[in-house]
């Protein structure tokens, strides 16, 4: 049983119809698109590794869409469409995720981080589903993305910019 934080329903107008390369935007449907394994044909970090400062998620990968992947070296904001996800490992030899982060841009204008679905799952807690607008979302995913590319400290990868700290290339 997963105990859900925030909700973000799927007839949001500010949604996406999800496909394989958009994730939906409300807990349940996004851990059936997790499971069904889509997003690992996207554009992903070679390995498992530890977080790049500032993240606290531990060891983790990251997969990126093909919107992601073919601007991540701009410096242009994300297109409408861009999202990532994150599987969180609690060691570099974990042969399975023990949560996961997504993230899908649902405007074009990022609205500070508004304008982005988040959702964090650790273990069967879930930290966020929602928009940025509001509750977790807006405190945790917003409050540490809004500072992606921003200055040195809070670029860990070439392209980190728009809510974006690790965007992977194709």
């Amino acid at each position: 049983m997963f105990v859900f934080a925030i909700g973000c329903s799927s007839d949001d107008p500010g949604s996406i119809p999800s496909d394989d390369q958009t994730p939906p935007t409300s807990g349940s449907a996004v851990e059936s698109w997790l499971a069904d394994g889509a997003y690992r044909t996207w554009a992903a970090e070679a390995q498992i590794h530890e977080a790049r400062s500032p993240s606290p998620h531990g060891f983790n990968r990251i997969y990126s869409n093909e919107l992601v992947a073919q601007n991540a070296t701009g410096t242009g904001s994300w297109p409408k469409g861009a999202a990532a996800v994150k599987e969180l490992y609690a060691s570099a030899t974990d042969p399975t995720p023990i949560g996961y982060a997504v993230y899908l841009k649902l405007d074009a204008d990022s609205a500070n981080g508004a304008n982005w679905y988040w959702y964090e799952r650790m273990g069967q807690m879930v930290f966020a589903d929602g928009r940025g607008n509001e509750g977790t979302a807006k405190s945790l995913c917003v409050g540490c993305h809004a500072a992606a590319g921003a200055d040195p400290a809070h670029t860990p990868s070439p392209g980190g910019r728009d809510q974006v700290y690790t965007p992977v290339g194709g």
